[in-house]
């Protein structure tokens, strides 16, 4: 995972100190991975400890890990997919602007990508009884997806688009089951009710969303996140779901390869029975 873009996408919740030291590294990278953790205390206008504890907060054992990662990283501004689009531009311009913003956004989802934490993700799914999805709206769709992809190899998910039926289902979890929540904010109350239930029942829960405190990661053991790429207020949840579905694909692929023989065999079915519909006549 980038080490600069955990530390732009936890700004907004970091504390007074925490920002300080943040800001500092992101305006003097080169400069961070020559200092010690007093040396850029002083230049930051905090303590040591507050560096060290820094380092910490970002998964780090210590700020000399934190440096190492920084010397490979890239401090590259990214922009925002809201504002992207003008009045005035064409659909040509459109595409052009789309392409660049979509590369750019799949670079920031690998960049951000916990490799040990998708590891964690994957054994849960693949040693659960049934995944339980929870997701609204765009991250609904997510949900969908992924259900549908699962479905096709054998693997038990459930999702239900009205919500008040994945509650219903979800009283049905035992410690045997996974819950996986799809959400940007991190504060879509129906979805932290169902992960908190799943919590309190034993289930191993799992989240997609943004790398910023929200009441929905107080409920995750394994977060995966995604970057920060919409405003609040927003054209449409292009970013977040594209984002969302990057990793949703990669815990597919990582379920799949498990049995690579037993994937395939699961695909054949699937298409085979798929395909007698159009011998009917």
């Amino acid at each position: 995972m980038s080490c600069v873009f955990k530390i732009r996408e936890g700004l907004s919740s970091d504390t007074e100190a925490e920002k300080k030291i943040a800001r500092y590294i992101l305006a003097y990278p080169n400069e961070t991975t020559l200092s010690s953790a007093q040396n850029l205390g002083e230049k930051a206008g905090v303590s040591a400890a507050a560096v060290i504890r820094f380092s910490h907060k970002l998964g780090y054992k210590g700020f000399t890990a934190l440096k190492v990662d920084l010397a490979h990283d890239s401090t590259d501004e990214i922009k925002s997919f809201d504002d992207v689009i003008q009045e005035n531009d064409s659909m040509s311009v459109v595409v052009k602007k789309a392409e660049r913003l979509n590369s750019s956004l799949q670079d920031q989802v690998y960049r951000l990508l916990n490799v040990e934490n998708l590891e964690k993700a994957v054994n849960a799914l693949l040693k659960c009884r049934t995944v339980y999805l929870f997701g609204v709206s765009g991250s609904g769709i997510v949900c969908m997806d992924f259900r549908e992809k699962l479905t096709r190899i054998n693997h038990r998910a459930f999702y239900r688009s009205d919500f008040h039926d994945q509650l219903a289902a979800a009283a049905h979890m035992t410690g045997k089951d996974a819950a996986l929540a799809v959400s940007y904010s991190g504060k879509t109350r129906e979805v932290v009710i169902g992960m908190k239930y799943a919590k309190e029942k034993g289930v191993p829960t799992i989240a997609i969303t943004q790398f910023q405190k929200s009441p929905l990661l107080k409920q995750i053991d394994i977060p995966l996140y995604i970057p920060t790429t919409e405003h609040e207020l927003r054209l449409g949840a292009i970013a977040s779901r594209n984002a969302s579905l990057i990793v949703t694909d990669l815990l597919y692929m990582g379920m799949a390869k498990n049995d690579i023989n037993s994937t395939k065999d699961d695909l054949i079915k699937t298409r085979e029975i798929i395909r007698r519909m159009s011998r009917i006549k």
